[in-house]
C-alpha cells in the first residue's frame, strides 16, 4: 500500500507554540546552570574559579584610589556625605568636573567647617561675584523640580532626636539666582554638567595642554570669585540669606546666628581643646591673635 505524502502545511500556531516551549526550556536550563555554578544560593561550582580570576584582575591603582577615598571621608568626618542622596552626574554643577565633594582642603583650620556648608549650598552661593547691576536672590534650587517646595534639609530640628530634620527634599540646596531686569524672572546662577560648554569640555579635556585647560577654566570662573563670603555675611541678623523666607524655623535661625564657632574663627588663630582626663573645671586655652603675632 503506497505511503501518504508528509503533511507540509502545518498551521502557524503550531510553530509559535513550539517556539514558546523551546524558549521556556532554555530559560529553565539557564536558571538551573546558574543555580549550580554561580548562584550564592546553590552549590556554586564555578564561584572559586571566578574569584580566582577576579583576584588576578585586581588593580593596585583602584585599591589605592579606594583607600584614599576612605581616608578623605574620615578626614572630613564632620561631613556625613553618605547620609544625603546626590543628583545625577549630568545635573550636578560644573564645579564637580574638577573638584570633589570636599572642595575645601587647603586650610586645615577651617576646611571641615567649610565642607559642612556643601550639604546646604551649591558652590556659587558663597563664590558668586557681586554685580551691582544684577541683584542676587537666594532661593532653594533643585534641577529636578522647577519650584521645590520643601520642607528642606537643615531648616529645622527633629523633635524626637534633636538632630537636623531631613525634610522632604534632601536634594535641594540654597543657590543664587539672578533677577532679570524687564521680566523679573529668576535665573539660577549655576552651570550644570549637561550644559553645551561643559559637555564639550568633558569630551576634549584629556587632549588639552595645561595652558589650554587654564584658559577654559577661566571661562567657567567668569562669575566666580576664589574667596567665599566671610562668616558674618550669613551668620547674623542681617544675613544675606533671608532665613525666614527660606523656611528656617526660628530656633534653627537663632542657632545659626549665635554660633560660637563663628566668633572663635574670627578672633583666634589657634585654639586648644582640654585633655580628656583633665580636671573638668579647667577650660580650654585660647591663644589670641595679638599673642601669636608678638
Amino acid at each position: 500500500m503506497p505511503t501518504e505524502p508528509k503533511r507540509l502545511n502545518h498551521p502557524l500556531i503550531a510553530f509559535i507554540i513550539g517556539a514558546v516551549f523551546i524558549a521556556l526550556i532554555m530559560v529553565v536550563l539557564a536558571g538551573v546552570i546558574h543555580h549550580l555554578t554561580l548562584s550564592p544560593h546553590g552549590p556554586g561550582l564555578l564561584r572559586p574559579l571566578l574569584a580566582r580570576y577576579a583576584e588576578k584582575q585586581k588593580s593596585e591603582l583602584l585599591d589605592q584610589a579606594r583607600r584614599l577615598e576612605e581616608a578623605e571621608i574620615h578626614r572630613h568626618f564632620h561631613n556625613p556625605v553618605d547620609e544625603l542622596p546626590k543628583l545625577p552626574e549630568n545635573l550636578r554643577p560644573v564645579c564637580f568636573i574638577c573638584h570633589s565633594d570636599f572642595p575645601h582642603s587647603k586650610n586645615k583650620r577651617t576646611r571641615a567647617l567649610m565642607n559642612i556648608h556643601t550639604q546646604f549650598f551649591v558652590c556659587e552661593t558663597c563664590h558668586i561675584k557681586k554685580n551691582d547691576d544684577v541683584p542676587v536672590i537666594y532661593k532653594w534650587y533643585n534641577p529636578l523640580e522647577e519650584k521645590p517646595k520643601g520642607p528642606f534639609y537643615g531648616t529645622s530640628y527633629d523633635p524626637a532626636t534633636g538632630w537636623l530634620s531631613m525634610g522632604e527634599d534632601p536634594l535641594a540646596k540654597i543657590a543664587p539666582f539672578f533677577k532679570s531686569g524687564e521680566s523679573g524672572k529668576l535665573i539660577p546662577a549655576i552651570q550644570t554638567q549637561d550644559a553645551p560648554m561643559a559637555k564639550d569640555y568633558i569630551k576634549i579635556r584629556d587632549k588639552l595642554s595645561p595652558e589650554m585647560r587654564e584658559g577654559i577654566k577661566n571661562k567657567f570662573h567668569e562669575k566666580i570669585k576664589p574667596q567665599g563670603h566671610e562668616c558674618f555675611k550669613c551668620h547674623t541678623e542681617n544675613s544675606i540669606l533671608h532665613f525666614k523666607e527660606l523656611g528656617f524655623t526660628r530656633n534653627r535661625t537663632l542657632n545659626l546666628i549665635q554660633l560660637d564657632v563663628v566668633g572663635m574663627l574670627q578672633r583666634y588663630d589657634e585654639f586648644y581643646l582640654p585633655e580628656l582626663f583633665e580636671d573638668p573645671m579647667q577650660k580650654g586655652i585660647f591663644k589670641k591673635r595679638s599673642s601669636v603675632l608678638q
